[in-house]
C-alpha cells in the first residue's frame, strides 16, 4: 500500500471503546483506521501509487537475531509455504519491484500472491479504452512459472477509481446508471477473462463498510462515488453478480469458492459485515465465499481473543476466512484515543524479540482455524518496502514484515516456523 490519507475514525471507536492505529490496503489512497485498545493498524487493499513507501534506514542488524526460534540470523534454506502446507497457503503483496529484486524470497517462501495496487481499476484500467496489463501480467507470469496462484484485488473500491468510470452518470437517472452498470460489467469480464486461471479467489468488493458507528454503509460523505450515484448499496451486488456471472460463463461451477468480501478493522466491522452478506443472500438471492481480514495489527490489537471471536461469527454464518493483508506495525499512534504520532523508534533486540512473539501468537489462533481460513497473505516481503514507512506517519521507519531493510529474516519469520 502506498500514501493514504488517515481517515478518523472516532464515533466508531468511541462508541465501541476502542482505537485506531492505522489500516493498510493499497497504495496511494486514503487508508482506513483499524481500531484497539492500544491502537490499531489499517491497510487497503486499493490505492493509487504502485510500490509502496521505502524505509528509511536500516534494521542495524537486529532484525536477523535469534528471537524465536533456531532459523533467526542463520542460513534459510527451509520454506515457509512448505511449513504450512497443511494448513492454508501463505501470500504476499507485490508489485514489479518484488518480483525483479526478491525473487528467490518469493520462491522460497510463499505460493500465493497478490498484486499490491496493479490490479486496481485506476492502475489497469486508466481510460474506458485503454488497459495498462503489464505490470498486472508480470506478477500474473511469475506466479503462473513458479506453480503459484494470485487473489485478484481488487475489483470494486471507492478508492483508485477512474473518474472515466462515473463521467456522464447522475444520481437517481437509470439510463445513466445502466451506463455505469455496463462499464462496471466490461471491466470485471475483462478482468476475470484475463487472468482466471492463476486467480484462485477475487476480493470483488473492498471496504464498503462505513467507519460511523451507527451507519452501515460506506457513503458519499466517506468518499464513495458509487453509493452516491448508486443511492444505496446495490453496487455491491452488482459487482458480485457481474463477478459470478464472468466465471461461470467460462465453465460452470467456476465461481464456486471465489468471492470474498474484503475489509479492514474486521473485529470491529465484523457484524456489519454479516448483515451485508445476509442482505446478499437474503435479498438478492447471492451468496459469496468469504471474508477478507486486512489484518494490519499492531503489536497488542486486536487481541487474539477478539480475532477468534470474529472468526467464530463468520465460520457459524457459514463463510470462509483469509488474512489477506497482514503486517505488524511497531507503532501506536491512536493509543490514547485522539491521533498522536509516535516518534521514530530503533529497531531493537527486544523489539524484534516482542514483534516476534506477536508474530507467533498470531499463527497459532490461525493453525487453530485452519478449518475456515483460506490463505494468510502478508502485505509485502521486507521492511524496506512497506506503506507504513508513510503512513500514518511520512518518512517514518517501520519494520512490520519478515524480512528486514536488507532482506534478511527476521526473528518474526523463525517464530512462526517452530511449531
Amino acid at each position: 500500500m502506498l500514501a493514504r490519507r488517515v481517515v478518523p475514525m472516532l464515533s466508531l471507536l468511541t462508541t465501541l471503546g476502542v482505537w485506531p492505529l492505522l489500516v493498510a490496503c493499497d497504495a496511494g489512497s486514503e487508508t482506513p483506521l483499524n481500531a484497539g485498545a492500544s491502537g490499531a493498524s489499517i491497510g487497503t487493499t486499493g490505492g493509487s501509487a504502485s510500490v509502496s513507501g521505502t524505509s528509511n534506514g536500516g534494521n542495524g542488524g537486529v532484525a536477523s537475531g535469534t528471537a524465536g526460534g533456531s532459523n533467526a540470523g542463520g542460513a534459510v534454506s527451509d520454506s515457509l509455504a512448505a511449513k504450512y502446507v497443511g494448513f492454508f497457503p501463505i501470500g504476499a503483496a507485490v508489485g514489479d519491484v518484488h518480483i525483479t529484486t526478491q525473487q528467490d524470497i518469493l520462491v522460497r517462501d510463499f505460493n500465493h500472491l497478490t498484486c499490491e495496487n496493479a490490479m486496481k481499476i485506476a492502475d489497469i484500467h486508466p481510460t474506458e479504452e485503454t488497459y495498462n496489463w503489464a505490470e498486472a501480467d508480470r506478477v500474473a507470469d511469475f506466479a503462473r512459472q513458479h506453480g503459484m496462484k494470485l487473489t485478484g484485488h481488487t475489483l470494486l473500491w471507492h478508492r483508485q477509481a477512474p473518474e472515466w468510470m462515473f463521467a456522464g452518470v447522475t444520481a437517481g437517472d437509470a439510463a445513466t446508471l445502466d451506463l455505469l452498470k455496463n462499464r462496471l460489467k466490461a471491466h470485471i469480464e475483462a478482468m476475470v477473462n484475463r487472468y482466471a486461471d492463476v486467480v484462485d479467489n477475487w476480493d470483488v468488493v473492498n471496504e464498503a463498510i462505513s467507519d460511523t458507528a451507527d451507519k452501515q454503509y460506506r457513503d458519499g460523505a466517506e468518499g464513495s462515488k458509487w453509493f452516491e450515484l448508486f443511492g444505496s448499496e446495490e453496487y455491491i451486488y452488482w459487482a458480485f453478480q457481474f463477478a459470478k456471472d464472468a466465471l461461470e460463463a467460462k465453465a460452470p461451477g467456476s465461481s464456486v469458492g471465489k468471492l470474498y468480501y474484503n475489509e479492514y478493522v474486521a473485529t470491529v466491522k465484523a457484524d456489519k459485515m454479516l448483515k451485508l452478506l445476509a442482505w446478499l443472500k437474503d435479498d438478492k438471492g447471492l451468496t459469496i465465499d468469504g471474508v477478507g481480514f486486512q489484518s494490519h495489527e499492531n503489536m497488542t490489537w486486536p487481541s487474539v481473543v477478539d480475532l477468534q471471536t470474529a472468526i467464530d461469527k463468520f465460520r457459524a454464518a457459514g463463510y470462509k476466512v483469509k488474512i489477506s493483508e497482514l503486517d505488524v506495525t511497531v507503532y501506536s499512534d491512536y493509543s490514547t484515543g485522539p491521533f498522536v504520532p509516535q516518534p521514530a523508534v530503533t529497531y531493537t533486540p527486544d523489539l524484534a524479540e516482542r514483534q516476534a512473539k506477536r508474530f507467533a501468537d498470531l499463527f497459532t489462533l490461525y493453525r487453530k482455524n485452519k478449518d475456515v481460513l483460506t490463505s494468510v497473505t502478508f502485505w509485502g516481503v521486507s521492511d524496506d518496502q512497506t506503506w507504513l514507512d508513510n503512513e500514518p506517519v511520512p518518512a517514518r521507519n517501520d519494520f512490520p514484515l519478515l524480512y528486514d531493510d536488507q532482506h534478511q529474516p527476521k526473528p518474526a519469520r523463525a517464530a512462526i516456523m517452530n511449531f
